[in-house]
């Protein structure tokens, strides 16, 4: 990582925590001797258009935990409020005096510093202009390669017009709703990766990352989307692995059938990061 010559300063925000009811305590699950945590701090280490990485989680005493570990690592910490992912994320944003943050949830230790680097080098273009640039609004890039920039005038916004608590907890979903409310870039890939699944969510996709990781890490460097895409072509039956839970629903160009199912349902618990 590397200042950039303009004066923004933009940092990588992980967002995570210990609560997740499909696969518990995934951000300390382990990979080759790192946590899942960690495979996304090293990742974004190569990213060279960002000042930072921090970790954002809850206040709650089930991630007392995973701050621990945060310390121990030497990663710094923000804690705030579990559901309200809005004020969790300013609240970070104002900490660490940011410009903007890059939004890497803790489900997707596979990040490409890459596309976070393309991304960012969007947002730095319009020298602030923008609200959220994002990779994700279609989704063209595979289920885990989602990247989202966020300014702090955005976070604020969003904080000052979202009062429904679904919302403010599935973040940028209010931007991806009102696009002519926000100033909005969408960054596409050059073909649609949309139905590739490279989260972790469940058990599944824990092991076709691990399977990834043992195929195509190496100490000190670093490897990228299309390495990913070489595996598979090399090995198609990994893709075997997490096909029962790739999420195919996109509903106004939002891919999450978790957020569509809770925005039409009552009963609110999505056990989110």
């Amino acid at each position: 990582m590397k200042k950039e010559a303009d004066d923004k300063k933009i940092i990588a925000v992980i967002q995570s925590r210990m609560g997740s009811k499909r696969l518990p305590r995934k951000a300390l699950l382990w990979i080759l001797g790192k946590t899942l945590v960690e495979w996304a701090v090293y990742r974004l280490s190569f990213a060279q258009k960002i000042d930072g990485v921090i970790l954002a989680t809850a206040d709650t005493p089930e991630n007392d935990e995973l701050a621990e570990f945060a310390a121990k690592i030497g990663l710094l910490c923000y804690r705030g409020s579990e559901r309200d992912l809005i004020s969790r994320l300013l609240g970070a944003a104002e900490k660490f005096g940011v410009d903007a943050i890059v939004r890497i949830t803790g489900d997707c230790p596979l990040v490409d510093p890459a596309i976070v680097d393309k991304l960012v080098g969007v947002y730095r273009k319009s020298e602030g202009a923008l609200d959220f640039v994002t990779n994700a609004y279609p989704p063209t890039y595979p289920d885990g390669m989602d990247v989202e920039i966020i300014s702090k005038q955005g976070l604020q916004k969003l904080d000052r017009d979202v009062k429904d608590s679904l919302h403010r907890e599935w973040i940028t979903t209010t931007f991806m709703e009102n696009p002519d409310k926000y100033k909005i870039q969408s960054v596409k890939n050059d073909s649609d990766l949309s139905g590739l699944r490279l989260t972790v969510d469940y058990e599944e996709d824990f092991r076709l990352v691990e399977a990834i990781f043992k195929e195509l890490h190496q100490e000190g460097k670093i490897f990228g989307l299309a390495d990913i895409l070489r595996l598979f072509e090399r090995k198609p039956e990994l893709l075997a692995l997490n096909k029962n839970r790739i999420d195919t629903t996109i509903v106004n160009n939002i891919r999450s059938g978790a957020f569509h199912e809770l925005k039409n349902n009552p009963v609110r618990d999505s056990g989110r990061k």
